[in-house]
């Protein structure tokens, strides 16, 4: 019986996840871009603001601008309690989120490599990277990064 229940829950997780990117493009790809916009797993188009790609330009020194691959996806972690989310991406995309958006880092892009990544957000930073980052972050939801990794790539 739980095997049935598990097949339902995956089903319906995967189908939530349907606007989650078929594949992220990179911010130098999307500052060059007349029309940013990326594919959802469901093959629509999704936008993203102009304005928003121009910002993290001017935040993201250059030489990062090939590094960070939008949109971001923020995952809601069920097997981590309430609130609790990740961040699928790289380092870099982890330390613009900690330490320019929910500012708990306090280094600048110099020290990045010595930075102790941490992928972990609580509901509130969530909501402050999701207001401020409408079109260049996107959520999704899982059980476990354990049984669906993979289906983000």
């Amino acid at each position: 019986m739980g095997s049935f229940i598990d097949k339902i829950l995956e089903h319906d997780i995967d189908s939530i996840n349907d606007d989650l990117p078929r594949r992220r493009v990179s911010l130098k790809e999307l500052i060059a871009a007349e029309l940013p916009q990326y594919v959802t797993r469901n093959g629509e188009t999704s936008a993203f603001h102009k304005e928003e790609i121009a910002k993290l330009g001017e935040i993201v020194p250059r030489k990062f601008h090939g590094d960070i691959w939008l949109p971001i996806v923020i995952l809601r972690r069920i097997d981590r309690g309430p609130g609790m989310h990740t961040v699928t991406g790289s380092k870099v995309e982890l330390f613009l989120i900690q330490h320019l958006i929910v500012g708990d880092v306090d280094l600048e892009w110099d020290k990045l490599p010595g930075w102790e990544m941490n992928d972990r957000l609580a509901r509130p930073h969530v909501q402050i990277l999701r207001r401020e980052l409408p079109s260049t972050t996107c959520l999704g939801f899982t059980m476990s990064t354990e049984t669906n990794r993979g289906k983000l790539e």
